[in-house]
């Protein structure tokens, strides 16, 4: 993703929110944005802390990540209690619900967007077990083309 482009976008989005993008908030999401594979919050601590002479407390970091996550900037995983930049940062549109796709032997992640009829059908399944889902996301485990590629 195109860094400059997604911290624009980051600002745009924060403002409509009614929330500052700071210069420590924005480096937080710079780290993700240019991060390879999702970052655990102490990964993001470990990160800030070597490029800035201003240490931040891992207390901190996690306050930035949770608003980022309402901001709907950043994804946390569940599963590995990690965080990823939206893929859709830079869209002008609204994605309510996605899924990731994450490699067991590498952590690769992507998002993939959930069409309405899997969403409803996600909905309804879960309906029918007696439950409302809070959070249709949800993280599917696998082995990404360049690790499946590597064991043959």
């Amino acid at each position: 993703m195109d860094i400059d482009k997604g911290l624009k976008s980051a600002h745009n989005k924060c403002q409509a929110a009614g929330v500052k993008l700071t210069e420590k908030r924005a480096a937080v999401l710079e780290i993700l944005l240019a991060a390879d594979r999702p970052l655990s919050a102490y990964e993001v601590v470990a990160i800030y802390n070597q490029n800035h002479q201003q240490p931040m407390q891992p207390m901190s970091v996690y306050r930035i990540l949770d608003l980022f996550v309402d901001v709907e900037l950043v994804h946390k995983l569940a599963s590995s209690n990690k965080y990823v930049s939206c893929a859709h940062l830079n869209c002008s549109h609204h994605h309510d619900d996605q899924f990731f796709v994450v490699c067991k032997s590498c952590g690769a992640t992507k998002e993939i967007t959930m069409s309405d009829t899997l969403v409803e059908q996600i909905k309804s399944s879960a309906s029918d077990a007696g439950f409302k889902l809070v959070e249709p996301q949800f993280e599917l485990s696998g082995v990404c083309s360049e690790c499946g590629d590597n064991k043959e």
